[in-house]
């Protein structure tokens, strides 16, 4: 039996691909005017890789303690830092959400908490404040640690990067580093330092990163699928 899927049109796309999202839904990518007729004999013989990548998404969820789905959570996992925090949600007339930390901790979030839009965001909002507090201090200790200096830095939360070099050597860092590993945490802020000196993918951009750190290939490889430690709700009703 086929799995459920959706389709999208990329003007983009040479030819079709297929996405498994951190919710585990499938989405085909086909380019402008393709024959959707043809879809469903693809998706037969990509069975197995479809099987095998969901699967993969689920037990990597369910080790790093991820409920993938669009709900409130319960927990916070910051693997980058290794700090959990302990939600909760406390109704009051106060107008908004707003979020206070309590000791051991705990995070609750104070408010019109039935409001699950309003509770995202105020989370996300938090994330971006803890990702300011740790992942700015984290990169400027590595700027000096490698003697790679940059102009300025900021938090961001992009789509599809994880951080980003400007040729006036500003650095933005994806607030959503927080849900990842910290070996991964720290690739990302050595690529972009490097991006400082190359600001480009070119043989010599490689070998300065792997001037520090040897295990850029593995690394890198896993980055593609470190989208999986993020949880759902970061990227709900954003823009």
């Amino acid at each position: 039996m086929l799995p459920s899927y959706t389709v999208r049109e990329s003007p983009k796309a040479k030819h079709v691909s297929l996405k498994v999202s951190v919710a585990g839904s499938l989405e085909v990518v086909v380019p402008q005017g393709y024959d959707r007729t043809t879809i469903p004999a693809i998706l037969q013989r990509k069975q197995r890789w479809i099987n095998r990548v969901t699967q993969q998404i689920e037990t990597r969820q369910s080790l790093a303690g991820l409920d993938q789905s669009d709900k409130l959570p319960e927990q916070l996992c910051l693997q980058a830092i290794d700090q959990t925090w302990r939600v909760s949600y406390c109704p009051t007339a106060l107008p908004g959400v707003r979020t206070i930390e309590q000791t051991d901790a705990a995070l609750a979030l104070f408010g019109q908490v039935n409001d699950q839009a309003a509770c995202q965001n105020a989370l996300r909002q938090w994330v971006t404040v803890k990702a300011q507090q740790h992942l700015i201090p984290w990169l400027e200790t590595l700027s000096s640690e490698l003697d790679l200096p940059f102009t300025k830095a900021s938090i961001r939360g992009q789509k599809t990067r994880w951080g980003s070099c400007s040729n006036r050597k500003t650095i933005s860092v994806n607030c959503k580093l927080l849900f990842l590993p910290a070996d991964l945490v720290r690739y990302v802020l050595v690529h972009e330092l490097c991006h400082t000196i190359h600001l480009n993918h070119s043989a010599d951009f490689w070998a300065l990163v792997a001037s520090y750190e040897p295990n850029y290939r593995q690394l890198d490889a896993n980055l593609h699928d470190a989208r999986y430690y993020v949880p759902l709700w970061m990227e709900v009703g954003k823009g």
